[in-house]
């Protein structure tokens, strides 16, 4: 009973964490975002751009594709959201998706509802990840995502793809350990003791990794792609899984820091540690 007690917790906790959860869209703190802008991916013009990016910087053609794909299907399956074609202004008080809800009786939800923001970066990197494998498929962060992977046909990955995802995103434990300084140094060894390799210079992995304190773990709460470009980066994510893809643009990886640390459905009480934001398992 406690054990089946302490996984509901997990759940709930995952359900409203960040980027993979529905976004909360409340109480942002104000950006410093003069001259971001960002796109959902509405208009064949702006898939265009940023797939001839991740093209050029040697993603998958394929994976990108179907990334496209699945933005598009978003989009047309949507209510309740005015998306706008091409790149915008990011709002001042960050990204506000509340009025957006998915068409539930459209053929495309049964695969819609199960995207997040692990399964969207890992589609467009899977080609450059190698890992040891070694990652366990009963970590209760992970239940949807596997659960996608092995029962949705649009969101199947093969065996050795499933094993790579599993051991990237698994939680970390934090167990006897107190200051941020030891999880940012727990992270950065789970890193090194999976073996986890992303095989290209120019475009990378980032997480926010969150603390569970209940459970005594670090857990990848929000995950996107960050590519450079000719006048600075390209930041894709899938906002949360009930939310759309995004893509945006920062000149510097400070920008993108403040950006991703201004959502206020990151934190949750005084017992957690501050969010941890990492690009290929290196702390920013």
């Amino acid at each position: 009973m406690k054990k089946f007690f302490a996984v509901s917790i997990s759940l709930i906790l995952m359900l409203s964490a960040v980027g993979c959860g529905k976004s909360q869209n409340a109480d942002k703190q104000n950006l410093n975002n003069q001259d971001l802008t960002y796109s959902n991916l509405a208009g064949d013009a702006s898939r265009s751009e940023v797939t001839d990016i991740l093209e050029s910087n040697g993603l998958n053609k394929q994976a990108i594709e179907t990334v496209m794909t699945w933005a598009d299907d978003f989009n047309s399956n949507s209510q309740g959201y005015e998306f706008k074609e091409g790149f915008q202004p990011l709002p001042e008080t960050g990204m506000d998706y509340s009025s957006l809800m998915l068409d539930d009786t459209s053929e495309a939800y049964s695969y819609l509802q199960w995207l997040n923001c692990r399964l969207t970066a890992f589609s467009l990197l899977k080609d450059q990840i190698k890992t040891a494998k070694t990652g366990f498929d009963t970590d209760p962060w992970l239940m949807f995502d596997i659960e996608a992977i092995d029962t949705v046909q649009e969101l199947h990955l093969n065996e050795d793809e499933r094993a790579n995802f599993i051991t990237l995103f698994n939680q970390i434990s934090v167990e006897g350990t107190s200051t941020l300084e030891e999880h940012e140094k727990k992270i950065k060894e789970a890193w090194e003791e999976r073996k986890i390799e992303i095989s290209t210079d120019t475009v990378s992995l980032i997480c926010i990794y969150l603390h569970s304190p209940e459970d005594n773990v670090r857990f990848v709460g929000h995950a996107g792609v960050l590519s450079e470009t000719d006048n600075g980066l390209l930041f894709i994510e899938k906002y949360s899984s009930l939310d759309p893809f995004q893509a945006t643009y920062f000149q510097n990886k400070e920008s993108l820091k403040q950006y991703l640390l201004s959502r206020s459905d990151l934190y949750g009480d005084t017992t957690e540690l501050d969010p941890i934001i990492t690009e290929n398992g290196d702390i920013i």
